[in-house]
This record gives C-alpha cells, structure tokens and sequence, in this order.
C-alpha cells in the first residue's frame, strides 16, 4: 500500500515537473490568436496590433486566425476544442458573458472550458443613426421611434453582441420598438447603415468613422456609464435621459483550460508590457479603445460580475435570438 503511494507521488511529481519543463521551453511553434469576428471588425484591429508586438517578446511567429459567425461561438468554440498548446482567443462581451443565458445548446461552457489571460481593451458601443433620419440626440430618436413604431429598423453585429442587448435595453427603457436585424460582425452591420438598408446601429466607434466622415451617419452617445477618451464630445446615452444605461464593451486575451499556469502568466506579463506601450497606446485611442492591462485575477473577476449581469438583463426583458 505504502509502496503504491510512493508510486503515485512519484508519478505526480515527474508530470509536474514535465509540466514545468514544457511551460518554460514554450513556445515551440507559431502561435495562433483566433479573432471570432471578420477582418477588419474592431477585436481585429486590436488583435493585430496586438499580435504585431507578440512574437518579437515571445520569439515565435504569431498568427491571427479570423474564425466568425454565430455571434463569436464559432471560433471560440474552436479554442476551447484546441489542443496544441499554442492556440489562443481574443475573446469578447458576446460569446463569454452573454451567449451562456441568450443560448441553452452553447458547445462550450466559458467558465470551465477557458481561463482569462489578460483584458486588453475597453471601448464603447456608439450610437450612430443615419443622417436622413434627421434626428439630433437620443430623444430624438426616441420620439421618432414612438412616432413610428415598427418602421425603423437597427443592425446589430450579431445575436446575443453587446450591440444587440444595447439596443434592447434602450428599447426597453424608453418603451419603443425597432426592429433588429442581425449580421456577421461590424463591418458587414456598417455597411448596411451606410446603404441605407437599416437606420441605427450600435457599433464599435472604428467600424462607423468612415461613415461619419463622409457625412452618411452621425453618432448620438456613447454607450458607457461615463464619456469616452476617443470621443469625449460625445455625450453617454444616461446623460440624454436614461440614467443607469452602461454597455461597454471589452477585448480580452483567455486560453483553453488545459493551458499551464506558467504559460498564461507568461502571456500576461508580455501582452501587459505591449498595452503599456506608448504607441500601441495611440494606435488603439485612434480606433476608439482604451487600453487596461493588469492580471488574469482581475480580468476573471470581471468575467464573474459581467456574466451575472447580462444574465439578469436577459431573464428580465426576455430578449431571444432573432
């Protein structure tokens, strides 16, 4: 018996310590950063500027992997299915707090099947309307909805994004009805706004800026509790009338949950030292995101309180996919 023990100890001790050995000899290929949204969305941007800063501190290529559709379950499905060590998620809101309550058959459980990394960015949803629809602020767009119900029509990036569930808790504090009509990420929800097929988005401030430009679109708030760094003329939808109105979105690094300690702390120490880089800095503020940074205990804490939250929301106005 006591011989059997032994064994076992021993046996732990040397997968430990193979464990150990394997975390420091890491990477020892090319690493893979799945994006769960098309090229050029706004978690790709930050992605590769990201990604360009990576492999120079690791000492290994790093890859960005665009794998979009369902809402961000597909390609974070994929990482959590991953099994080379070296694949890795820009994750963000939708597919890891929000999907859990907004799909019952979601093939991956985000608290169990990934670990945080790092958070990387915050940035704002912006209210953009069209300009044709000539409404000025949130109340505006609020007395036109109520004037004409059911015949504005809102894009959002996906079902179950942080986009959608803006609109519908604006929908449901102002007691208003637009219709929602899903796509596959920003950039495609973008140009539809800018064709004219819908009138109001919520959207990451990078994917609408050209639009904005070019005088097809305005931005009425910013979807934040408080005023962007980006855009801070640009009131929050709480100061137009709806106290307590908070949306933010995030980006943040995570991993399967078969990934070594020592390798998320790694990543962690090198992906905070890119987002404490000046220029790096600069380049995300130009794209409308602000850079966080810290450990993987506060990102997961963060995690926690945001996926109890947008449950609750989602119980309470009984949002569904459309």
């Amino acid at each position: 018996m006591v011989k059997s023990i032994r064994s076992i100890v021993v046996l732990s001790l040397m997968a430990l310590s193979a464990l150990s050995v394997q975390a420091s000899t890491w990477p020892t290929q090319t690493v893979r950063l799945v994006v769960p949204t098309p090229a050029g969305s706004s978690v790709d941007i930050v992605a590769r500027v990201v990604a360009e800063k990576l492999g120079g501190l690791l000492g290994q290529s790093v890859i960005v992997d665009n794998k979009g559709g369902a809402g961000g379950t597909i390609g974070t499905d994929a990482v959590v299915k991953a099994r080379d060590g070296h694949t890795f998620l820009l994750a963000y809101n939708g597919p890891v707090t929000v999907a859990p309550a907004m799909f019952p058959k979601l093939p991956y459980n985000p608290q169990r099947d990934l670990v945080p990394i790092i958070l990387a960015v915050t940035q704002p949803n912006v209210l953009a309307v069209r300009t044709d629809l000539k409404v000025d602020s949130v109340k505006d767009l609020v007395a036109l909805a109520k004037a004409r119900p059911g015949k504005i029509d809102y894009a959002s990036v996906g079902n179950g994004s942080l986009s959608h569930l803006s609109m519908e808790m604006l929908k449901m504090k102002s007691d208003t009805f637009l219709l929602h009509i899903p796509f596959n990420g920003g950039p495609a929800a973008s140009l539809a706004l800018g064709r004219g097929d819908v009138q109001v988005l919520f959207a990451a401030l990078s994917n609408v800026q050209a639009l904005v430009k070019d005088g097809r679109v305005k931005l009425l708030a910013v979807s934040n509790a408080k005023r962007s760094a980006a855009v801070p003329e640009l009131p929050t939808i709480a100061e137009q009338g709806f106290p307590g109105f908070d949306a933010t979105t995030w980006n943040g690094f995570m991993a399967p949950a078969s990934t070594p300690k020592e390798v998320v702390q790694r990543l962690n120490q090198a992906i905070d030292k890119i987002l404490a880089m000046p220029d790096v800095k600069q380049r995300l503020l130009v794209a409308g995101a602000e850079t966080a940074g810290g450990s993987a205990e506060q990102f997961a804490a963060l995690l926690k309180s945001e996926t109890a939250a947008w449950a609750a929301v989602i119980e309470r106005t009984g949002i569904k996919p459309d």
